[in-house]
């Protein structure tokens, strides 16, 4: 029986497994260098906060196609929530101004003709002529078509863009932002509708994937860290780990669902994308000291605009706050972040003044790629100059930006083109 080795126990290595097993002439062995599968993906138990914690915060949408197939795959899609009707909620931090962007759609985006659908002030004509950005050349970011000045910029582009792509929209692509509303302006059923993990990623996610691959045959071993690869002519011949040496068969495959960084010193020839940016996570563990926080409309997440913030979800008495594109807080300490966080949501929900709750602050520093013009270029295909190594993760070529989505996609791309060798 051929062998496909992935190396890397992320999001994209486990869709590639999870696909693959349903070929039965293929057996799986799975190798992640830490000792818990996930990658960025992954949740732990919190000490400090007696509580489980996600590494961050994921918001999942209806037009992820392949994310959905996947939870459907692994018997987990009652693992996720999601508000009663669709709507994302808002709230201006300066003037404390809320709003509820609806945008329900089917097939056509309707929700942009009524005033209670939009942004607070955005008039239809804005929205219109802010669509331009479909149109959107190769080397445009988004502030060279929506500029900074314009309220549907700071009310709907920026938000929209800094959630999609983890990059501010002054680096962003306009063009790589263009294909994402593209893919979903004509989906073909509320393709906006937000979800999230119930429980916890790790059980969403990586858990029932572990179940599946295991049941399935499928071999995942923790704490084997890739040393190198040896080749011979144009295929890898020998897998060397910290703990052992694998001895590539004729037509077995190896799928590399690593980072960038660990690409370019296995493959050093590849071209691949090396500016990153940061997403930063603050979860506070409220207690009963504290007036009681009601999300609006019970949701289980709120957009803040004109802060340091840019989402606030809730989980019990769990509030986890996410950052992103945060490397301008790279060089700030923990102490001073938190308590600037924790005033704007004493403000945010008017709770008056407290002492700061037990909390956990999570720095990703590597989360994504900056999703530039000049980045998203260097992301490579999935086929190598070595014909049985592939390539996997959500850095690779897939169209889509780094999301779960994207991660997701690459597993699946790679299964087809392995389900295909001869």
């Amino acid at each position: 029986m051929e062998t496909v080795h992935i190396i890397g126990g992320g999001l994209s290595g486990l869709s590639c497994a999870v696909s693959l097993i349903k070929n039965k002439k293929k057996k799986i062995n799975i190798y992640e260098a830490s000792g818990i599968f996930g990658g960025r993906c992954r949740s732990y138990k919190e000490k400090k906060l007696n509580c489980i914690l996600d590494n961050g915060n994921h918001l999942i949408i209806n037009a992820y196609k392949n994310t959905f197939k996947y939870l459907n795959e692994i018997n987990a899609l009652d693992e996720l929530i999601s508000n009663k009707t669709t709507f994302y909620p808002f709230i201006e931090i300066n003037k404390l101004k809320k709003w509820n962007v609806r945008p329900y759609s089917f097939i056509f985006p309707w929700w942009i003709f009524f005033k209670s659908c939009r942004p607070l002030n955005i008039s239809f004509l804005e929205f219109i002529k802010s669509l331009k950005i479909i149109f959107a050349k190769k080397n445009q970011k988004v502030t060279d078509i929506i500029k900074k000045n314009e309220l549907i910029y700071n009310r709907f582009w920026k938000p929209f863009t800094i959630a999609v792509l983890n990059t501010n929209p002054n680096e962003a692509s306009a063009r790589l932002l263009s294909k994402i509303i593209l893919k979903i302006l004509f989906f073909q059923n509320n393709p906006l509708k937000p979800f999230m993990a119930k429980n916890s990623l790790d059980k969403t996610f990586i858990k029932p994937a572990i179940k599946r691959i295991k049941e399935s045959g499928g071999v995942l071993k923790t704490n084997s860290r890739l040393k190198k690869i040896e080749f011979q002519k144009n295929q890898a011949k020998k897998i060397i780990f910290n703990d052992k040496i694998i001895n590539l068969k004729k037509n077995d495959a190896l799928v590399l669902a690593v980072t960038p960084n660990i690409i370019s010193k296995i493959l050093p020839y590849l071209k691949t994308p090396k500016k990153s940016n940061c997403i930063l996570n603050i979860h506070y563990k409220l207690n009963s000291k504290i007036k009681p926080i009601k999300m609006p409309n019970n949701s289980f997440f709120i957009g803040i605009i004109g802060g340091m913030i840019d989402w606030i979800f809730k989980k019990g008495n769990v509030i986890s706050i996410t950052i992103s594109a945060a490397n301008k807080l790279n060089n700030i300490d923990d102490k001073k972040i938190s308590k600037i966080i924790w005033k704007e949501i004493e403000k945010i929900f008017d709770l008056g003044k407290n002492e700061i709750p037990n909390h956990k602050i999570i720095r990703e520093k590597m989360a994504t790629f900056v999703q530039s013009p000049r980045e998203i270029y260097k992301k490579p295909e999935a086929t190598t100059k070595y014909k049985n190594i592939f390539l996997a993760g959500d850095w690779i070529d897939t169209g889509l930006p780094a999301t779960i989505e994207g991660a997701i996609t690459s597993g699946y791309n790679v299964t087809n083109i392995i389900n295909k060798l001869k």
